[in-house]
């Protein structure tokens, strides 16, 4: 039976040695099977081939150790291995039943390793064995050794200090990799190991053992990792080699969770997205590349208490996307007004503060795109809706409104769009100009007159108005008590109510209970922003729409509600990709008709290339209601930063693990640390704890407080204009790489150099750029790994 099973995985039978079974001996079932055996091989189906396959598929059954060996084949070798008939000991080798071994283990590590470093060592063309022995060490003794050593190396590094000696430079390391690794073990987010490596090499002759021992010292040198034969040893070395594998010699070093990582293929993949941008690094240390226009939503949610870095990480997000793609612009609604204007004034971009002659018309209306007319989605009615739910928002305020109210309004709004053309279903008539508040106004204003012909009357309309109803076939007051319908569209009538033909007395006493609430949108009014037709005209890449000017007013839910509504607009119309972030989202995540619009943003916003950032204190806000959950569910990316608690709703949802909470609990701040950690979430991904973390200069461009021509005045040796502090085009050091401060001043020019230029480059420059900030940065020097006994990081 070995002999059947050795000869399928030969490649040199000969037509003599091969066993067959007479085709005229095979079953219809045998002969198919042998043919699909034959399809798998991808061999030819004749009639000896159909043979040979029928006689392979009707071997016994056999034990597989792996694919290519047998259990029996396997305890043939290991016994050999074990108990090999003669043995020769040498000092740095022995020989095994006429075959060498060599067994070597590590005797250093570098101080930094990268995922994957032993897969080339794994790969070799060599017949090598490699072993490993993992032993967790106790945290309470772990503790207490670093605190030692720790102790140690301050006093040892103050005293070359005092001494005037320079060559500190390692001590320096060797301190912040005791603290983070001291500090990382108190809060519990990692452990020590003591593991053991050991290569058991395998020749012919000795010369072959050299050749062996040249090329594994080679690749493990690439990594600066020191490897020695066990001298004098090598008969006891074998218990530390599979399969007895019980460590004998003990040569063990301490490295940390992280950095044991590295040494397996059984960690998450890697996120590598061609496309996509550096978030940060997850927790062995791997670069995370996403590309947010990659997943189906294209959004985006973030959670975290002020001071935890969740805005830091969406300047950095926003900085290195433009870097990466030329062909997007950003929008940022900040309604504090006091974290992204210092940020778009930094790279040349747009600040819009939301006030004075700037204007946003909440009744805008689009012909709807192919993906809403698939989804049987009418813009006319969603439009109606969000109107009529910012009013809600406005009038909650105001005493409030009723249901009778609400009526009216829904009236006067179909009123406002049918004075300019725009007729319900008739989606070319959509692309009219769209009318404004002012408009729903006279709507209310001609019901309380008691209806059209009365509104004419009373000079609420004009002649031309009037005579623009009653060409759709509306009928007059003395048609209307005759009975004549108002029907829908047909021989040029249109569905109109008897509300604003001849509205009742009790229609009229709502609308002039509406009259008076308007007055805020009336010029000089705090809402006369949304009065009028939309006059933004963006320019720049980078737009950052200051909202403060409303922060006291209570008027924000409002203001943002009509931003989002413009947002939306904005995104479908524009030919590139459109990138928008809410801050502060809680204002839009109470209104229904707001979280609607949401949901109809992240639906279809991957045929706009559209994404959508929505940011709140804390993730309970997306899950507390059902409502809000459907939002949550709808981004493809969720980041949780520091919290000082989890909701139990928010703990649910995410099925989070005891050590996932103390995670968020205990995560990284910006405002305190370096860097700061998040918990991302992706629909692809999974989960990750995320480390982010800036270059130098990038922390420049995204701190309000730094300005990046003085990090180049002061690092690249700029020559800054006196009074002005712009640069002067004749002192730029030639070796100045200006990729690093993209200009987005621009955006029809860029998005024409965009298509000329190799959209490859162009990425390849940005991740270039974007690791050599990272490891300029690198203020706690690293990620950690060990070297020579000392516990450090791997990047």
């Amino acid at each position: 039976m070995i002999k059947r099973f050795t000869q399928t995985f030969s490649n040199e039978t000969t037509e003599e040695s091969v066993e067959r079974q007479p085709i005229d001996e095979l079953s219809g079932d045998e002969t198919r099977h042998a043919l699909d055996y034959l399809a798998l091989l991808d061999r030819e189906t004749t009639t000896e081939n159909i043979e040979w396959a029928a006689y392979q598929l009707q071997a016994e059954d056999v034990d597989l150790a792996t694919p290519m060996e047998t259990l029996k084949e396997r305890g043939e070798l290991d016994k050999r291995l074990i108990a090999p008939r003669v043995v020769q000991d040498y000092p740095k080798f022995q020989v095994r039943d006429d075959r060498i071994s060599q067994v070597l283990t590590v005797t250093s590590f570098p101080r930094k390793v990268g995922l994957g470093w032993l897969v080339p060592l794994t790969l070799a063309d060599v017949d090598l064995r490699l072993s490993l022995h993992v032993k967790p060490r106790a945290a309470k003794d772990v503790r207490r050794q670093l605190q030692k050593r720790y102790t140690q190396a301050v006093t040892s590094l103050s005293v070359k200090q005092k001494r005037g000696r320079t060559d500190t430079y390692q001590d320096e390391l060797e301190r912040q990799d005791l603290e983070r690794l001291l500090r990382n073990t108190i809060r519990g987010t990692t452990k020590l190991y003591d593991v053991s490596i050991y290569l058991e090499l395998v020749a012919d002759t000795r010369e072959d053992l050299d050749e062996m021992l040249d090329r594994v010292e080679a690749i493990l040198a690439e990594q600066d990792v020191d490897l020695s034969p066990v001298k004098h040893q090598q008969l006891d070395a074998i218990g530390s080699v599979a399969p007895l594998a019980s460590d004998t010699i003990d040569n063990t070093h301490p490295i940390q969770l992280e950095a044991l990582g590295t040494f397996f293929n059984l960690v998450e993949p890697s996120i590598y997205d061609p496309e996509g941008v550096l978030f940060g690094f997850d927790d062995t240390k791997r670069p995370v590349i996403l590309d947010r226009y990659a997943l189906s939503g294209h959004s985006m949610a973030i959670s975290g208490k002020t001071g935890s870095g969740k805005s830091y990480f969406r300047k950095l997000e926003i900085y290195r996307r433009l870097l990466a793609d030329p062909n997007v612009q950003c929008i940022l609604f900040d309604p504090a007004g006091d974290d992204y204007p210092r940020f778009a004034q930094s790279l040349g971009g747009e600040v819009i503060r939301f006030g004075g002659n700037y204007t946003v018309n909440p009744m805008d209306i689009s012909p709807p795109a192919d993906a809403e007319q698939e989804n049987g989605d009418d813009t006319y009615a969603l439009t109606i809706r969000s109107v009529i739910e910012m009013l809600h928002t406005h009038f909650d305020q105001r005493d409030g409104m009723s249901a009778g109210e609400e009526g009216i309004l829904i009236q006067a709004a179909h009123y406002a769009y049918i004075s300019k053309g725009i007729i319900l279903g008739e989606f070319d008539t959509y692309a009219r100009e769209s009318p404004t508040l002012d408009d729903l106004i006279r709507g209310v204003n001609v019901i309380a007159a008691g209806g059209l012909e009365a509104a004419h009357e009373a000079g609420v309309i004009d002649g031309v108005e009037l005579g623009q109803f009653q060409s759709y076939g509306v009928p007059n007051a003395e048609e209307a008590e005759l009975g004549d319908e108002v029907g829908p569209l047909h021989g040029g009538r249109i569905s109109i109510t008897d509300t604003i033909v001849t509205p009742t007395d009790h229609h009229q006493e709502l609308a002039r209970s509406l009259q008076p609430k308007f007055e805020s949108f009336k010029p000089g009014g705090i809402n006369h922003n949304l009065n009028g037709q939309t006059n933004l005209d963006l320019s720049s890449r980078l737009v950052v729409m200051d909202m403060s000017s409303f922060a006291d007013t209570g008027e924000m839910p409002l203001i943002l509600h009509a931003m989002l509504s413009w947002a939306y607009l904005e995104a479908k119309q524009s030919p590139y990709k459109v990138d928008v972030t809410f801050d502060e989202a809680h204002y839009l995540l109470g209104r229904p008709a707001a979280r609607d619009l949401i949901n109809l943003y992240i639906r279809h916003a991957r045929h706009y290339e559209a994404g959508l950032t929505l940011m709140s204190q804390t993730a309970h806000e997306f899950v507390r209601t059902n409502e809000r959950r459907e939002v949550y569910e709808n981004c493809d990316v969720k980041c949780l930063f520091y919290a000082e608690s989890v909701s139990e709703e928010t703990a649910d949802y995410y099925g989070f693990s005891t050590d996932e909470i103390r995670f968020i609990q205990t995560a990284a701040r910006g405002q305190d640390s370096d860097y700061s950690e998040c918990l991302l979430a992706t629909s692809v991904h999974g989960r990750r704890r995320l480390e982010i973390r800036s270059g130098p200069f990038e922390h420049t461009v995204l701190d309000d407080k730094l300005d990046p021509w003085d990090w180049l005045a002061g690092v690249e040796g700029i020559d800054l204009a006196e009074g002005d502090g712009t640069p002067r085009g004749a002192s730029f050091h030639e070796d100045l790489e200006m990729t690093d401060l993209p200009h987005v001043m621009n955006r029809d020019m860029d998005l024409q150099m965009a298509m000329e230029a190799d959209h490859e480059d162009v990425h390849a420059t940005e991740l270039n750029d974007v690791v050599d900030a990272d490891q300029e940065i690198d203020p706690d020097g690293g990620s950690d790994a060990v070297t020579n006994g000392h516990t450090t990081e791997e990047p």
